[in-house]
């Protein structure tokens, strides 16, 4: 029982841990919108908010599959489960 607690708590933790490293994904990559991992790791449907002027980076998917890949050096197992197969978009309020 109290294995079962702390092995929960260690993975809220873990979870948390990822969720404040997207964030700062699209801290840094203000134009991203959104995106798509598919379940073998694949990202697409970028997603960019463009201005008048502006054009997307053409090695925005680059930067985008570097981050993810030093998210899950970070910690291999828990991220590739946390990014398989999930939609990431930016927060807005």
């Amino acid at each position: 029982m109290v294995d079962d607690r702390i092995a929960v708590q260690e993975r809220s933790e873990r979870l948390a841990i990822f969720r404040a490293r997207v964030a700062v994904l699209f801290e840094r990559l203000p134009m991203l919108c959104g995106f798509h991992v598919t379940e073998d790791l694949g990202v697409v449907e970028v997603a960019v908010h463009g201005w008048p002027g502006w054009t997307p980076p053409g090695d925005l998917g680059r930067v985008l599959c570097a981050a993810l890949e030093d998210l899950i050096e970070d910690n291999a197992e828990d991220t590739v489960d946390l990014l398989r197969g999930r939609t990431f978009a930016r927060a807005v309020h």
